[in-house]
Formats: C-alpha cells, sequence, structure tokens
C-alpha cells in the first residue's frame, strides 16, 4: 500500500495492487488496481486491503462543515449524501437525516445558473451547513476552502487533476470546470464539527 495505511481516503483514491493485496470491504478493483469505493481509514492487515468508515456519531447543524457526494442534481439543487462517518445521521434537533441539499445561488459568490455548470454527480465536495429547515440541511459552497475536492470525469468517469485553472480527465483527457476548493486533491478529507 503506497502509505495509504490509517490515512483518510475518498472514492476512487488508489491505495493498492491487487498483485500484493486482497480487496476487501469498502474497495474495489480495476486493472489490477485497487482503490477506495467509499469515505474512510485505509487498513491494511495481513496483506488485505480496506476502507473502514468512523463509526462515532455526530450532531449535524448550522455551522458545521461536512463532506459528501453530489448523488443527484434537479436543477436548481444538487442532492448531497453527508459522508459523516456514520450509518445514523443527526440534526442537532434530533431528527435523522442522510442527504442535504445544495442550492444554485449558494455554490458560490455571483451568479450561478445551473447547478451543472459548478458539479457533476459523483464529485465529493466539502460543504458547509448554513440551515436546518424541517429536518433538512442546506448547505453552501460560496467561499475559498469550500466546493469540489475531488472531481471526475462525466464522460468516462475517472479522477480529474487540475491543469491552469481547469480540471483534467487523467483518463479521456476531457477538460471541465467545477468550483473547486483551494486545496483540490490535496485535501486531508477531514470534517470539522
Amino acid at each position: 500500500m503506497e502509505r495509504k495505511e490509517g490515512k483518510v481516503v475518498v472514492p476512487g483514491d488508489f491505495i493498492g495492487t491487487a498483485e500484493e493485496y486482497v480487496a476487501d470491504h469498502g474497495t474495489y478493483v480495476e486493472n489490477e488496481k485497487i482503490y477506495a469505493a467509499i469515505f474512510g481509514e485505509a487498513k491494511e492487515e495481513r496483506k488485505v486491503l480496506s476502507v473502514n468508515q468512523r463509526r462515532a456519531l455526530r450532531l449535524l447543524g448550522v455551522g458545521a462543515v461536512v463532506v459528501g457526494t453530489i448523488e443527484n442534481i434537479v436543477e436548481p439543487i444538487a442532492l448531497v449524501n453527508i459522508e459523516s462517518g456514520s450509518d445514523v445521521r443527526e440534526s442537532r434537533f434530533g431528527e435523522s437525516t442522510d442527504y442535504a441539499v445544495l442550492h444554485a445561488s449558494m455554490i458560490k459568490k455571483g451568479y450561478v445558473k445551473n447547478v451543472r455548470d459548478e458539479y457533476k454527480i459523483g464529485d465529493i465536495i466539502r460543504a458547509k451547513i448554513v440551515d436546518v429547515r424541517n429536518g433538512e440541511l442546506r448547505l453552501a459552497t460560496d467561499s475559498d476552502e469550500l466546493g469540489a475536492i475531488k472531481a471526475f470525469c462525466a464522460k468516462c468517469r475517472h479522477p480529474m487533476k487540475l491543469e491552469g485553472g481547469l480540471l483534467k480527465c487523467e483518463g479521456c483527457g476531457w477538460k471541465d470546470n467545477r468550483k473547486i476548493a483551494k486545496d483540490y486533491r490535496k485535501a486531508d478529507v477531514k470534517t470539522r464539527w
């Protein structure tokens, strides 16, 4: 394993090769390489690689910074699955919640017409909870430290790297724009509660 032991990984992070290790919970194999399938902590034990999510319950409330995956986009909102590291997520009002909503107007400063212009399904974002209404978490990514921390190509689903202000697919070379965090792909993916 490329020194990922104990490190927090996000879906799509390379963690080892199928020649050296056996893929286990929270991983997948593609072209003899083992990747993280979930957000969590990479573990290697007896030549078996796994990714485990933290299990501590967190109380989510206004001001909390969370990491999540864009699950669906229905203009003008994106549905975000919060990756709090817990099977049960609770707002500070005690209501169960798995998803949060990101409205186009809260993506960045300035006018955003469509969510799809800034994020794609599968992108992993860091966002701040700005409101809780009727048990629904509402997010914003309108500051420099918030936004996509890992993005995937809309054409071939390979990770995208930052090149000259644009994102470029590592697989097919497709170029695209996203609202990215200032530490895109360098982020130590931790949430602040």
